[in-house]
């Protein structure tokens, strides 16, 4: 076979030149068409090439101006300690080979702090020689900013799931579950604990002579005060249905825990609320069971029976004379 002539060498030579000036204008205009930012640097760390996004948008500055340096080389656009982050993210490659994502605040040309998720990847020879790094970036921003009104809006639908929206009181649907969870607590860790159980006094007759718009003041007005006489973050108070409430609230003492449910009987009559029903006051009152659980050794079978059980004191205190508060102690 025949040895190719100059002539022959020559022209073979112009047409691969030609093919990968080609292929290299077809990459830039591939890269500077795809609107993410794209760089790639060499194993030292300098850039080798970006296009318009990341010359623009994140650097605010042309590419000529960022081809041929490093990260440390563009102090007026990379400060010394986000170059020191980058730098150590791009050691990890450099010396691991293989793949990284990550998210990192940028701030960009126009001076706003965007976030933008990162996908860099080594470059590697037909040795497996880590050749340099190929980095592109999201801009994730828009998705950070949905994300967190998500993530307040189901927060607002979780307080709103567990908020009686009339006297912002918890709901029956929460007091199934803190009751619950007090209970656990009297049974595995003999956490005493108490249970009142309240009824506004003739509450039907409230709304027949003032209306039902009176009277839903009437529930904001003693839910407030509910809310006064039990501050803790361990009270509990709840708006069970219509007029009926509960709290449940931890105590040292007896004493001390029928101290603090007779204040709250007489803060709500001292209100002076005028009453639909002056049978029993002029002024609107609550009757109320009062449950004391003290822990002791038999409690699953009788803790069973405990909302029960208070319910029938409150009924008891309606029954003889309202505007009056009930208790048992339960030895549990």
């Amino acid at each position: 076979m025949d040895k190719p002539t100059y002539e022959e060498l020559e022209a073979k030579v112009k047409f691969l030149e030609e093919r990968n000036e080609r292929q290299e204008s077809f990459l830039n205009m591939l890269f500077d068409t795809i609107p993410n930012p794209i760089f790639y640097k060499d194993n030292q760390g300098i850039y080798q090439h970006c296009n318009d996004a990341f010359a623009k948008t994140i650097l605010g500055i042309s590419k000529e101006e960022i081809i041929g340096k490093s990260l440390y080389d563009i102090p007026d656009r990379i400060p010394k300690e986000l170059a020191d982050i980058y730098y150590e993210k791009d050691q990890e490659l450099f010396n691991n080979g293989g793949m990284q994502n990550y998210e990192s605040k940028v701030k960009c040309s126009d001076n706003v702090e965007r976030d933008y998720h990162f996908y860099k990847a080594a470059f590697l020879s037909q040795s497996q020689k880590v050749l340099g790094i190929v980095g592109v970036m999201l801009d994730i921003s828009e998705y950070k900013k949905v994300l967190k009104e998500l993530n307040i809006k189901n927060e607002i639908l979780s307080e709103l799931s567990i908020e009686d929206p009339l006297t912002r009181l918890y709901n029956r649907r929460y007091f199934e579950k803190i009751f619950a969870r007090k209970k656990s607590l009297l049974m595995h860790h003999n956490q005493a604990f108490a249970f009142m159980f309240a009824d506004i006094d003739f509450f039907k007759d409230y709304n027949d002579t003032f209306g039902h718009a009176k009277g839903d003041d009437v529930l904001t007005e003693i839910a407030h005060i509910f809310k006064k006489s039990f501050l803790r973050p361990i009270d509990f108070i709840f708006r069970l249905g219509g007029e009926e409430f509960g709290i449940l609230f931890n105590f040292n003492t007896v004493p001390e825990a029928l101290e603090r449910a007779e204040k709250l009987r007489k803060d709500i009559e001292n209100l002076k609320i005028p009453a639909g029903n002056t049978t029993v006051s002029n002024y609107v009152t609550i009757s109320a069971g009062l449950g004391l659980v003290n822990p002791t050794s038999d409690k699953k079978n009788k803790l069973s029976h405990l909302y029960e059980d208070v319910d029938k004191l409150l009924y008891k205190a309606k029954n003889s004379g309202r505007n009056k508060l009930v208790y048992e102690v339960y030895n549990l």
